[in-house]
């Protein structure tokens, strides 16, 4: 299967067509690098001929360094989290599994489970920002499930993975905002029926207006869900937290919009990290907020491989609603990874569930591409499909038909 057919948009038919299967460039050191990276391994593997070439590997060949670095992916395995650096060989495991480039940005929105209909839009730069920073889909839906069904509203909606979940649960989003005018257009593009607002909530004007154009669409009804993923970057767990960072401020705007539109359930989503920010005062903060306008709250942190996603990814819901109900976990479909001493330790859970996605099993379908070609729409031939992750990502089987199948 190889790479051919460039189709125009004005002859796209989405069950003939793949968006955004495209990878980037590689230095002639970059690629090096890769070809000597075995499937699993990373720059541990690497001779001491290519490391002396590059001061960085030479500083993490002495000092030590993350073993995510320079991974290349293990086909038999979930992915690694899935970053914005997936354009970088040495910001995470983002090698492909068996070609010697990096993998594609329609690639990695398999491995965060969008659907194949997702097309990513705005400038390259922002394309990669968009699929690494945005909550998988498949996760999403999950967690969607346990919330009444209603009209919703997606605050710092990205490119659109939080609703795209909620959306398949069967919420109704109906706004959407986002200060980044790239995701704003992705978001748009994709869902077409719900009024996208490009804005900054960290200012008073812009809060208003955003404000006044919820309670427009509302026309009076009640707002069951208010969901948001905040910026994470002051709460990430690589590099240094910065209380002062004005991001995480943000998370704090979000609950003037609870108070003054009083949803019935409040959903907001973010890293692991969220849980030690200033030694987990800040997330108490957050909770008292919360529950000082009358909201009872539960916290959930989930792995995206139980979940369908095929993907080694934690991530932190709060969940909180006004009506006083518990709401149940999740329900786990999958085996999640157990981690080993090591990344060559780490397996499968024997817990009497079904295996996660698999690397091979999210992309082995998709054409060979060399390192930075592809194309933004070419043509996918049904024939291509061999396992029953891709027939879900590409609209073939329902996700009943998908976990029903699997529990087979």
């Amino acid at each position: 299967m190889t790479l051919t057919t460039i189709i125009p948009d004005a002859v796209e038919q989405t069950e003939k067509v793949l968006y955004n299967h495209v990878c980037a460039t590689l230095s002639e050191l970059d690629m090096e690098v890769v070809r000597n990276v075995p499937p699993g391994g990373n720059w541990m593997n690497l001779p001491e001929t290519t490391v002396a070439k590059s001061a960085r590997l030479t500083q993490i060949k002495k000092s030590g360094g993350r073993t995510t670095y320079y991974g290349r992916l293990n086909g038999t395995m979930p992915s690694y989290t899935v970053n914005t650096y997936f354009n970088r060989p040495g910001n995470g495991t983002f090698i492909h599994p068996l070609q010697d480039r990096l993998i594609s940005m329609r690639e990695a929105a398999r491995l965060q489970s969008f659907p194949d209909h997702y097309r990513f839009r705005g400038s390259l730069s922002s394309r990669y920002k968009q699929i690494g920073n945005a909550v998988p889909p498949l996760l999403a839906r999950s967690i969607g499930t346990m919330i009444r069904k209603g009209l919703g509203i997606d605050l710092f909606c990205g490119a659109g993975g939080l609703s795209e979940g909620l959306e398949q649960a069967g919420h109704k989003i109906i706004l959407a905002s986002d200060s980044n005018p790239h995701m704003c257009e992705t978001y748009r593009s994709n869902n077409p029926k719900t009024k996208v607002i490009q804005t900054d909530i960290n200012k008073s004007e812009d809060a208003n207006i955003l404000l006044e154009n919820i309670e427009s669409e509302l026309q009076g009804r009640t707002l069951k869900l208010l969901a948001g993923g905040p910026p994470c970057q002051g709460f990430s767990t690589a590099g240094k937290w910065n209380p002062n960072d004005v991001r995480n401020s943000l998370l704090f705007k979000t609950l003037d919009f609870v108070r003054a539109l009083e949803p019935e359930y409040v959903l907001l989503e973010n890293v692991p990290g969220i849980r030690s920010m200033q030694k987990g005062k800040l997330l108490k903060s957050l909770i008292e907020s919360l529950e000082a306008e009358e909201y009872t709250t539960q916290i959930y942190i989930l792995k995206a491989e139980q979940f369908g996603v095929p993907q080694r990814r934690r991530r932190v819901f709060i969940v909180a609603n006004r009506i006083g109900i518990s709401i149940r976990d999740p329900d786990v479909r999958l085996s999640s990874i157990a981690r080993g001493k090591t990344r060559y330790d780490a397996h499968i859970d024997v817990d009497g569930l079904p295996p996660p996605v698999t690397v091979s099993e999210a992309i082995s379908d998709l054409p060979v591409i060399t390192s930075g070609e592809g194309h933004d729409v070419v043509e996918y031939e049904t024939k291509w499909l061999n396992s029953d992750y891709q027939r879900l990502m590409r609209g073939m089987i329902s996700f009943k038909d998908f976990f029903g199948k699997r529990t087979e």
